[in-house]
């Protein structure tokens, strides 16, 4: 079944122009059939009672539980061409309560300030189709662009640090996932070209981020991203 997201307005549910567009030109929906509408964290099954304009009744609450049992943040680091989105993506399907775009010393591709509210608009536009696709009904949102000096403005219980260059440094990430019950955790992944030598220094000692190992290969950012989002899906599922 279908799955929209709307806000609710006067009790009444709103779905976006290219939601209604979808429904009566893509999947070319009748009156009377059902569609599920998430709004305001919860699920709803609904039946079109009408088009032009287009009008959608609650006929009830469905209870779902798509989510992870952690608050985890993750903190992109901006990368070259369509990688960005692909992280985003791929960290909304795996579970991401919030995430950050952060601007670093080694960014290559930075968003110029005219274009930024377009590119915000198109990054939540791919975060509302991967909760689609993956069933979910929390509100993901990325609002704006930082630079890495602000992160330690958003708080957690554990903040990691993938770094390739760690060594004595290191944690061993199983012994931290194994003790991870109901905490919350911020993660911040590097751009391609890594974190500087200061950056990590001001992570670690400064804003209390501990440095993780992701193994023994090199992992491309992207990479890296998928590869801890995908690790603290499975331990906050199975705690």
């Amino acid at each position: 079944m279908q799955r929209y997201y709307a806000n609710l307005e006067n009790n009444e549910l709103v779905l976006s122009k290219d939601d209604i567009f979808h429904i009566s030109n893509v999947m070319r929906m009748k009156v009377g059939e059902e569609v599920e509408v998430v709004t305001n964290n919860q699920l709803f099954l609904c039946k079109i009672s009408s088009f032009n304009p287009l009008k959608i009744d609650i006929v009830k609450e469905i209870k779902e539980d798509h989510e992870l049992n952690n608050y985890v943040r993750l903190f992109i680091c901006l990368l070259k061409g369509d990688h960005t989105e692909l992280v985003i993506q791929k960290a909304v399907e795996l579970g991401v309560k919030d995430i950050v775009l952060v601007n670093s010393s080694r960014t290559v591709k930075r968003i110029e300030a005219d274009k930024k509210e377009s590119k915000l608009i198109r990054y939540n536009k791919v975060i509302k189709e991967a909760l689609e696709q993956s069933k979910r009904i929390s509100n993901v949102k990325i609002s704006d662009i930082i630079d890495i000096k602000d992160v330690n403005k958003f708080k957690a219980d554990i903040n990691l640090i993938p770094y390739e260059k760690t060594g004595e440094n290191s944690l061993d990430l199983h012994i931290i996932l194994k003790d991870l019950g109901k905490k919350s955790v911020n993660v911040i992944v590097g751009p391609e070209g890594g974190f500087s030598v200061e950056e990590v220094n001001k992570l670690v000692n400064e804003y209390n981020y501990k440095e993780i190992s992701l193994g023994k290969r090199i992992l491309r950012a992207e990479t890296a991203s998928f590869y801890i989002m995908s690790l603290l899906s499975f331990f906050s599922e199975v705690n």
